[in-house]
């Protein structure tokens, strides 16, 4: 594969627990070339070279000289959201945003930059779970009033958030659909993440399930949605906008 053709990718947050996992995947693809990573200033990462060698290393920030095609993954922390946000926008570089939690200034900061650039909000990079959305949907408006219906969204005891973005995600993907559903959070001991979709009705149940076994699908989802998002127009855009690309179908903007 041509340097041309290779996707120029920058992390955020890159010695976090997603962070790390995507960047050992980048390191590793023929298809990716990572051209920075973004730690805490306070990070014992700090300066060291990425993967143990190269002339890339660990940064408190990202430097406007990268490649203009660059691909800016926003896996870090809340409060530094709105400024990644500003000075993507201001360079020019697509950005997949995988941080949950979203308050006001986030949420202006990523519309205003999506105005300029292509701009992808996955509050999980399942591509499972983008399917159980669409199934979701599908499920509710076949099933009708008669089944009430509840997401019981599982997780780690580690996990800040609750609901979850992925269950809040889900939900909203019900409302589209007209139907409002309750969710009920667990934080219990190292579960990566299950998210249980129930409807229930005169005499019987139905479910659909996701169950994450591996962190690394969250790695490998990261990957895809950067990579569909390089050349995409400004607009905002989630993994089902991925999920349809791989299907052959046009993305959504």
């Amino acid at each position: 594969m041509s340097d041309a053709s290779l996707l120029p990718l920058a992390i955020h947050g890159a010695a976090g627990r997603l962070g790390a996992a995507v960047l050992e995947l980048a390191l590793a693809s023929p298809a990716c070339s990572v051209v920075g990573a973004t730690v805490s200033a306070r990070s014992d990462w700090l300066g060291r070279p990425l993967g143990g060698e190269g002339a890339v290393s660990y940064r408190d920030a990202l430097a406007p000289s990268l490649p203009a095609e660059t691909v800016v993954l926003e896996l870090s922390r809340v409060e530094a959201l709105p400024a990644h946000a500003r000075q993507a926008a201001a360079e020019g570089w697509p950005l997949v945003v995988g941080v949950t939690g979203l308050d006001g200034a986030c949420e202006a900061a990523l519309a205003a930059a999506a105005e300029q650039i292509p701009v992808l909000l996955a509050p999980n990079f399942s591509l499972g779970i983008a399917l159980l959305k669409r199934l979701a949907k599908v499920a509710a408006q076949a099933l009708g009033p008669d089944f009430d219906g509840a997401i019981l969204d599982v997780h780690h005891r580690h996990k800040v958030d609750a609901p979850s973005g992925t269950a809040r995600a889900l939900a909203e993907a019900l409302e589209g659909a007209g139907r409002s559903v309750p969710i009920v959070s667990q934080r219990v001991g190292e579960v990566i993440g299950d998210h249980t979709l129930t409807f229930a009705g005169p005499g019987e149940r139905f479910e659909l399930q996701h169950q994450a076994e591996d962190r690394t699908l969250f790695a490998r989802g990261a990957l895809a949605a950067a990579m569909f998002l390089r050349g995409q127009g400004p607009g905002t855009y989630t993994m089902d906008d991925v999920l349809a690309a791989r299907g052959g179908k046009p993305a959504a903007s």
